[in-house]
C-alpha cells in the first residue's frame, strides 16, 4: 500500500470512530441483539425434537454485524463527506473512485473481523458453533461484507443527504434480515412467497451461514450460494464505483 493510500485509510478510520453515534451503534448492536435472543432462547421451554432456536442466534448476530458495518457506518458517513465537500476536494486528486472505496472499507473490514471473532468464540463456548466451522464462517462473513458493502457504497455514492443515505441503508438492512429466513422462518410463508424470497441474494448469504451450523437446514447447496453472492458482490461493487459521485449535483 502506498503512503498516500495509507494516510487516506487512517483518515477514514478516524472519521469512522469520530462519528460516535453510528460507530458505537454498529459496534455493539449485534451483541445487544445477541444477548436479547440468547436470553429468550434460554428461557423458552424446550420441546422434545424441536429445532434449537439458539442455532439461528449467532448467524443472525453475524448478519447484523456485517450489514451494520456495510450500510449503517458506510452509506451515511460517505454521503456526509460529499455534503461537506470533502469528496469533491478528493476528486481533484489522482485518487480515483476504486481506491477511495478500497481505503474507506479497510476500517470496516477490521471492525467486522473483530466482531465476528468475538461472536464465533462465544458460539463455540456455548456449544452452538463447531470449531471446525470457524474458517468457513469467517470466509462467509467477509464475503457477505463485500456484497453488502457494494450496496452501501452504491447508496452512499449516489445520495446527497446523509440522513437519506442512512435511512435507506437501515431499510435495506432490516428488509434483508427479515426476508432472509434468519429472523422469520421462510417455511411459515406461503409457497410462492417462500420461493421468491429464497432467490434473493441476501437469502443465499443467510443460507450459506446455515450450511455451517450443526442443525442448519439450508435451502440451496453451498456452491450455488457462494456463486450467487460472489456474482452479486461483483455487480454491486462495479455499479457502485461506476455511478459514484464526488459532489452534490454531479451527473451520473
Amino acid at each position: 500500500m502506498s503512503s498516500s493510500s495509507r494516510e487516506l485509510t487512517l483518515m477514514h478510520a478516524r472519521e469512522l470512530v469520530r462519528d460516535a453515534k453510528y460507530f458505537y451503534f454498529a459496534l455493539f448492536f449485534p451483541f445487544g441483539m445477541l444477548g436479547i435472543f440468547l436470553a429468550l432462547g434460554f428461557t423458552m421451554p424446550k420441546d422434545s425434537g424441536a429445532p434449537d432456536f439458539l442455532q439461528l442466534v449467532f448467524p443472525m448476530a453475524i448478519f447484523l454485524a456485517v450489514t451494520s458495518a456495510a450500510l449503517t457506518v458506510t452509506a451515511g458517513p460517505l454521503a456526509s463527506l460529499r455534503a461537506k465537500g470533502t469528496l469533491r476536494l478528493l476528486g481533484t486528486t489522482p485518487l480515483g473512485r476504486a481506491r477511495l472505496v478500497f481505503t474507506h472499507m479497510i476500517a470496516r473490514i477490521l471492525m467486522v473481523t473483530v466482531q465476528a471473532a468475538v461472536l464465533l468464540l462465544l458460539g463455540v463456548a456455548l456449544g452452538k458453533v463447531e470449531p471446525s466451522s470457524l474458517p468457513a464462517l469467517f470466509g462467509i462473513t467477509l464475503l457477505g461484507l463485500a456484497m453488502f458493502g457494494g450496496v452501501g457504497y452504491l447508496i452512499g455514492g449516489r445520495l446527497a443527504s446523509p440522513d437519506a443515505a442512512t435511512n435507506v441503508g437501515t431499510l435495506v438492512q432490516l428488509s434483508a434480515l427479515f426476508l432472509s429466513g434468519l429472523a422469520f422462518p421462510l417455511e411459515l410463508m406461503p409457497d410462492a412467497v417462500r420461493t421468491t424470497l429464497s432467490l434473493l441474494p441476501t437469502s443465499f448469504f443467510a443460507d450459506l451461514m446455515l450450511t455451517q451450523m450443526p442443525q442448519g437446514e439450508p435451502t440451496h447447496p453451498a456452491w450455488l450460494s457462494v456463486l450467487v453472492v460472489t456474482v452479486t458482490t461483483a455487480a454491486a461493487v462495479v455499479l457502485a464505483v461506476r455511478t459514484f459521485k464526488w459532489g452534490q449535483g454531479e451527473g451520473a
